[in-house]
């Protein structure tokens, strides 16, 4: 087993740049998750991991041996991506058995180290079937024997239950988690997934447009985003963001916009009042009440009401044209579409964001 470390990768394609300068260390045996949008740079990261990439400036550490430019074979790796590439010709012993193979180990040692994957896996049973005669979530198991079977001190996945329908990606997930445990080795994974990043990584990192916007563990990255970004990428649904002002009486700090208005308990030192700023709110943290409620936030008109079993996501908007989505559970009723609500603040936080960075200025804890 060994960590790894990026430092100061680049990667550009013509004039493009596709991975920005990136310092990034990872521990031995952790599961880091690179997470964001498509073309975010987190899959190029990966590859240049792999070796399939090489990069344009930097190096790359496994342990204390510098990769940047060993071929993929040399890297003590082992391998899963979107595609099983499983070799549709073979059984799935010699799909699991073909590195091994090439790599010219003893037959024997070969036989022990599949049987142990597969078990491992679950999939002694198919170990004579061809890949058209499995399921996508066997095949997927294939796949990750056979990184398995290498014995590799790092593995890289990118993407990997994609293909998989809703069912079947939550029980691999929950194959790959218990996985990382037993075998204690560092894994890599690569997803545009938040709920997937959130559930698997020790630590998550954020990516949009080649740049790194936060590095955390999955709680510090939901209730401390650092940005607008994070803070809209990260949780399902989204956080709320609602821009507004900073506005200072003589009782101290208030969030003013079109039919809001919110004391803050902030330090009037570290902010400047009259200033253009985003609210930022968890949709849990809302709670639906009356509009003539007297500790009401604010009112919304209700647009869609989502049900999902023992909870609901229920969509408005304010009068200034923004939305803001509430989550809610343990319901009696809900509202209907057309209706006006009333929301206030439950437990949870507030987050306060500068509108030209972006970055976070303040969080709150709602008593």
């Amino acid at each position: 087993m060994a960590g790894l470390q990026l430092k100061g990768i680049t990667k550009k394609f013509d004039d493009v740049i596709a991975v920005a300068k990136t310092d990034l260390e990872i521990n031995d045996g952790e599961f880091l998750v690179l997470v964001g949008p498509s073309g975010c740079g987190k899959s190029t990261t990966l590859r240049m991991i792999a070796g399939l990439e090489k990069p344009t400036d930097g190096e790359i550490f496994i342990g204390d041996k510098d990769v940047t430019y060993l071929e993929p074979k040399d890297r003590d790796i082992g391998m899963v991506f979107q595609s099983y590439a499983l070799y549709p010709h073979k059984n799935v012993y010699d799909n699991i058995a073909f590195g091994l193979l090439i790599r010219k180990f003893p037959k024997e040692d070969i036989k022990k180290r599949v049987l142990e994957a597969a078990e491992m896996l679950e999939i002694t049973d198919y170990l004579d079937r061809y890949p058209k005669q499995l399921s996508g979530g066997q095949r997927q198991r294939v796949a990750l024997a056979r990184a398995i079977a290498r014995h590799a001190q790092v593995f890289l996945m990118d993407e990997p239950l994609s293909n998989l329908d809703a069912k079947l990606r939550v029980q691999t997930r929950a194959e790959i988690i218990k996985l990382h445990q037993r075998l204690k080795t560092t894994f890599i994974y690569v997803t545009h997934d938040q709920t997937e990043a959130m559930t698997m990584g020790t630590r998550i990192v954020v990516m949009k447009n080649g740049i790194i916007q936060q590095i955390g563990s999955p709680t510090k990255i939901y209730n401390n985003p650092s940005n607008v970004f994070v803070a809209g990428f990260v949780g399902s649904p989204p956080m709320n963001l609602i821009q507004g002002k900073l506005v200072k009486d003589k009782e101290g700090f208030s969030f003013i916009s079109t039919n809001i208005s919110i004391p803050l308990s902030l330090d009037s030192a570290s902010l400047a009042e009259n200033k253009d700023v985003i609210l930022g709110i968890r949709p849990e943290s809302l709670i639906v009440t009356d509009v003539n409620a007297k500790d009401i936030c604010f009112t919304c008109q209700v647009e869609v009401v989502e049900h999902i079993g023992a909870e609901a996501i229920i969509h408005t908007k304010i009068d200034n044209g923004e939305k803001v989505t509430l989550k809610v559970s343990g319901y009696n009723t809900l509202p209907k579409f057309g209706e006006v609500i009333g929301a206030k603040f439950d437990l949870g936080s507030i987050h306060i964001f500068d509108k030209d960075t972006e970055l976070c200025l303040v969080s709150l804890n709602i008593k």
